[in-house]
């Protein structure tokens, strides 16, 4: 994805948990000037080691039945389709071969015209395995938070509508054992935690519902933090999904499938940010009901996320 060179750009991470609106942002950040996005690396080697991996838990039913869910699909006409494209793209690697050293190898890796390198990507693929960090001057952290009952309601509404799940009865802690979903919250804080004061920086905060209410305000001030000079332009950008497939790095699922399905398919076609239609942590009239696994969740996650939220970009 780069080429040797000697200049060195400032490399930002924006560590997340599912459904906190960052794809939306990561999609606004191509368009930053001299920017080269990474997609969810480590996530795609999380899901290397443990979903591709047959050995993981082999005799768990409940994974085995989610492999044999994906092999189909990889079988199916589309993801062929994105294998093909993944061999002509230098930016894009299949996901069963990613992996923790790649990335550390390709974040490592100058290009003289890039200037700032954004990599987005889940806090539980890396809180254990730090040590596959880049070993490069300038880095600096930033972290997205949702409210919990935000997050959790649109992560179920996801995998319900993706395979066809019962709402009632399905558990979104239990449909895919190879994810920590449980722990989301308190190793997204542990992480932020570990990383105060790192380089002689803070991480940077902020809030979904925040950037996507008041941009004009947020998106500004987050980028000062960073170091990004912020233009007005920023604020709205190319609706086209292309300029991902062109941009984005990292394994074929996220840079290619995802964009074109319903995961993140909204943000990856998106021409700016959208306020949410209800106030943070409040249900829509819209929306299902409350089941135990959310309320066991979303209760679990409240003191991380509150301790983060008072910590925000404001």
């Amino acid at each position: 994805m780069a080429t040797q060179g000697t200049s060195r750009p400032t490399t930002i991470f924006i560590w997340i948990v599912p459904r906190t609106c960052s794809t939306v942002l990561a999609k606004c950040m191509t368009f930053v000037e001299g920017a080269q996005i990474w997609m969810e690396p480590y996530c795609a080697s999380y899901t290397k080691e443990t979903f591709f991996n047959p050995e993981y838990k082999k005799d768990d039913p409940r994974m085995e039945k989610v492999r044999a869910m994906e092999a189909e699909f990889r079988a199916g006409t589309m993801m062929q389709a994105i294998l093909k494209q993944t061999k002509d793209l230098p930016n894009v690697i299949d996901e069963q071969e990613i992996s923790y050293e790649w990335v550390k190898a390709q974040l490592e890796i100058v290009d003289p015209e890039t200037k700032f390198v954004i990599v987005k990507d889940q806090s539980f693929a890396i809180a254990d395995r730090l040590g596959f960090l880049p070993d490069i001057p300038n880095c600096r952290h930033a972290f997205m938070i949702r409210h919990p009952r935000d997050a959790f309601f649109s992560l179920k509404k996801v995998i319900t509508k993706q395979y066809a799940f019962s709402w009632e009865s399905s558990d979104i802690s239990d449909c895919y054992p190879f994810l920590p979903v449980n722990e989301f919250f308190e190793t997204h804080h542990r992480l932020w935690k570990r990383l105060q004061g790192v380089d002689g920086c803070e991480p940077v905060i902020i809030d979904g519902s925040d950037l996507t209410t008041r941009p004009e305000d947020i998106l500004p001030k987050f980028f000062a933090k960073l170091g990004i000079p912020f233009e007005s332009r920023y604020l709205t950008w190319d609706e086209s999904d292309e300029v991902i497939t062109r941009k984005w790095g990292g394994g074929s699922g996220h840079v290619l499938f995802h964009p074109k399905q319903g995961i993140y398919s909204r943000a990856a076609n998106s021409s700016k940010f959208d306020a949410p239609k209800n106030p943070r942590g409040t249900p829509l009239e819209s929306d299902p009901p409350n089941t135990p696994e959310l309320t066991r969740l979303i209760n679990d996650a409240m003191p991380f996320y509150e301790e983060m939220y008072a910590q925000r970009v404001r």
